[in-house]
């Protein structure tokens, strides 16, 4: 079985994740993509995120009506820091079977050489990169696919901003994940 993985803090998530997971379905003939919000991010150690209750729920809404795609509590589960190379080593634990796709952000790409244990975690799985606006990873020190994208121009930073103000954020988010954030009063 042929499987995507496309973790994140998902802060919200947005229709970049959504448009990532999709363009990576079907130009890589996956059987599904595995939405993961990240536990405990440590690299985002000294950003207030919301908790990971609040941001599995919202990504739940917002895949509810996709077959191709599932969400997985896998490391909101584990306790202490999500480092990536563990999450894998469970997913294959538990499914022998899969194939492993990760999917990350050129801007994440670039990073990955930081990632705890990054290259064991290389060994494990195919990394696949979709593109962000304004960065080209061409001096990134290991094989990945690149998969294009329309480019979307906004980030959960900037949506969580949105939110606190007040203005309106339709079509950026789906709107099962707007009506939880005004239900919860996520970001105000």
């Amino acid at each position: 079985m042929r499987v995507g993985i496309l973790g994140g803090t998902f802060d919200p998530i947005h229709v970049g994740h959504l448009i990532a997971g999709s363009e990576v379905h079907t130009a890589l003939n996956l059987d599904t993509v595995v939405f993961m919000p990240a536990g405990h991010p440590w690299q985002k150690d000294e950003h207030k995120i919301s908790s990971a209750q609040h941001r599995f729920e919202m990504v739940n809404r917002a895949v509810a009506d996709d077959e191709r795609f599932t969400v997985s509590d896998l490391e909101i589960q584990r306790s202490g820091p999500t480092y990536a190379i563990d999450t894998v080593e469970k997913w294959q634990k538990d499914n022998p079977n899969h194939e492993i796709f990760w999917i990350v952000g050129a801007d994440a790409l670039l990073g990955m050489t930081t990632w705890h244990r990054w290259e064991e975690f290389l060994d494990l799985v195919k990394v696949v990169s979709v593109n962000r606006p304004g960065l080209d990873p061409t001096e990134v020190p290991f094989d990945f696919l690149s998969v294009q994208m329309p480019e979307v121009r906004i980030s959960a930073t900037q949506l969580r901003k949105r939110f606190g103000q007040g203005v309106g954020c339709k079509y950026l988010v789906p709107d099962p994940v707007i009506d939880y954030i005004l239900e919860e009063n996520l970001y105000n």
